[in-house]
Parts: structure tokens; C-alpha cells; sequence
């Protein structure tokens, strides 16, 4: 059986490494090539210099992430700008300032849970008791038995007037 001649490109390694580096996923980069995902992990699979582009531009954009995370958890100061436009003036007035961005305790929270999940983790819950699965079915058959009896009915009856 014949197969069909693969469409990869060597000009796909570059690509790749840069289209990653922009933060695209792997969908994306398949959309980008006109191929379907498992085209791109069959590249991979087939084209060591691919799967290492791809590597490389994924921890590109890891890296801008993980910086951004960081600066997002201690604060920082950062350029903005402000437009005014005066009453009776044809010009705007642009005011350039410096901006405080807070520290944020939730990404301060993630960065450390990424970084040192043995101080940081999220607590494990306790582990289930071994459940008797025949009583409990036994018990919730009970208290279905106790709602069909007349009984019952009449009492829900009353309650619902009152």
C-alpha cells in the first residue's frame, strides 16, 4: 500500500519555532499550515529538528508567561497615558504618568504553588472511608419505601396548607 508523499516543509521548522513563540497552540499552528493537528505530532514524530522548534518557541512563550506572573504577583510600575480634551481648545492634552500596579495575591499564590508545590501545594483532601455502598443503598431504599406510603402523602398534604 502506498502512502501519500508527506507536505512538510523544511521552512515549517522556522515557522514553527516563531508562531509558538507568539504563544499560538497547536491548533492554531496546524490552521496556520493547513494541516490537522495529528499532521503536526506526526511531524514531530518524523522531523526531530521540528519537534525541537516547537519546544524552543513554546518555552519562548512560556517564559514571557511565567515573567509576566511573576511581575503580575510582587507589582510594578508601568508608563500610561491620559487624553484630555480642555473646554474651549481644539487640541488634546496628553498627559503622560507613572502607574502603580498593585501586587496580586492570587498570581503570587500560583507562582509559588508552580514553584514550590511542596510548601505551596493545594491540600490533598482525606481520603474517603471505606463506604458499606449495601447499607447505604439499603437506607436510601428505605426513605423511598417511607414516601410512597399514604401515610406520608396525607402529611405532605397538611404541611402544604399551612
Amino acid at each position: 500500500m502506498e502512502t501519500r508523499p508527506s507536505t512538510f516543509d523544511p521552512d515549517y521548522v522556522r515557522q514553527a519555532q516563531e508562531l509558538y513563540a507568539e504563544g499560538l497552540t497547536d491548533r492554531e499552528l496546524a490552521a496556520a499550515f493547513g494541516v490537522s493537528r495529528s499532521t503536526i505530532f506526526r511531524w514531530r514524530a518524523a522531523y526531530p529538528e521540528f519537534a525541537e522548534a516547537t519546544r524552543l518557541g513554546k518555552d519562548v512563550a512560556d517564559d514571557r508567561v511565567e515573567r509576566a506572573l511573576y511581575e503580575r504577583a510582587i507589582g510594578y510600575e508601568e508608563e500610561a497615558v491620559s487624553v484630555y480634551y480642555p473646554t474651549g481648545t481644539t487640541e488634546p492634552v496628553i498627559v503622560r504618568y507613572q502607574r502603580e500596579v498593585r501586587p496580586d495575591a492570587a498570581a503570587a499564590l500560583q507562582w509559588l504553588r508552580a514553584r514550590r508545590p511542596g510548601l505551596w501545594a493545594r491540600p490533598t483532601p482525606p481520603p474517603e472511608k471505606d463506604r458499606n455502598w449495601a447499607e447505604e443503598l439499603r437506607k436510601a431504599a428505605a426513605r423511598v419505601a417511607n414516601r410512597k406510603s399514604p401515610e406520608s402523602h396525607e402529611a405532605l398534604r397538611y404541611h402544604a396548607r399551612e
